[in-house]
């Protein structure tokens, strides 16, 4: 029998063309990468030094550092506040309730402010709410007490409805096109002094609101239930707290009921409070009378 041959295909043989630079650039992908962080990291630079040369650049900038005293107000609710009613009203007042009057007031009311305010230039409304702003610590000075706070969060919150959202409306009318969340986050440039303003709310809330560890258990608690300890040889009454017993007696002769707050503790150091909120209003006020 006679077998057949099969005839294999015919190839041809092609010279291959390569780009230098692509090859370059597929060979050393580290280079790449540090040639491209290299080039971006110099936009960006570049485009940092042609915004600071921007006049409304600074008009923003200085407004923000300039309105830095009055946003204390905010610090102050979120830091002081809480202690400030806890330690001098006790743990049963609703302090988380309060301090919410500001959330609330703000996502509610700008609508309304908006509508109201149509057609007015934008600092006819800003400076009104500057200085109600401002001024509203003045309630609690006066009234150092939970109604006088309820009063300072709903004028603090009514302030900031008014200039807040008119602010937002400045900064982008001045503002490149394209460039309106930059300038922005240059109005916030101001909050990094935040640690600074936490420090020294700490401190003015140890010296203007001191604590009473004495009357409180480990984990906070005042110590407001009276039990009767007949082994005692003095006679006196024990203060325990809802979850621990406390190392507090009292005399049975000279007080009957144990400490609801830092005011009934025997050994409290008076202090007081209105001091604060004073110096938090003239820190206030020097934003609207620097603007």
């Amino acid at each position: 029998t006679m077998t057949r041959r099969r005839s294999l295909p015919k190839y041809q043989m092609y010279r291959t063309r390569y780009n230098h630079d692509h090859d370059t650039q597929s060979t050393s992908p580290i280079g790449n990468s540090s040639t491209s962080r290299c080039s971006g990291l110099i936009k960006v630079i570049i485009q940092v030094i042609a915004i600071l040369k921007l006049r409304n650049t600074w008009r923003v900038l200085i407004f923000g550092f300039l309105s830095f005293t009055i946003v204390l107000d905010w610090t102050a609710s979120e830091i002081f506040l809480p202690p400030f009613l806890e330690r001098r009203f006790g743990e049963k007042i609703p302090i988380y309730t309060i301090q919410s009057i500001n959330l609330f007031g703000c996502l509610i009311l700008p609508p309304f402010v908006g509508a109201l305010t149509t057609g007015r230039e934008d600092f006819q409304i800003v400076m009104p709410g500057l200085w109600l702003m401002a001024i509203s610590p003045i309630f609690v000075a006066l009234s150092p007490n939970v109604g006088g706070a309820c009063i300072w969060q709903i004028v603090m919150t009514i302030g900031e409805v008014l200039w807040s959202p008119r602010i937002i409306s400045w900064t982008a009318s001045l503002a490149p096109t394209g460039m309106e969340g930059l300038f922005f986050a240059i109005t916030s440039a101001r909050a990094i002094l935040g640690p600074i303003t936490d420090a020294v709310m700490g401190t003015m809330n140890d010296k203007y609101n001191t604590n009473c560890p004495e009357c409180r258990d480990q984990y906070g608690h005042f110590c407001d239930v009276v039990v009767n300890n007949n082994d005692n040889a003095n006679n006196a009454v024990q203060c325990v707290s809802a979850q621990e017993e406390c190392n507090l007696f009292l005399d049975n002769q000279q007080q009957q009921s144990c400490p609801q707050t830092c005011l009934e503790c025997p050994t409290w150091v008076p202090t007081d409070p209105s001091t604060f909120w004073y110096l938090l209003m003239i820190a206030g006020i020097a934003a609207p009378l620097s603007v």
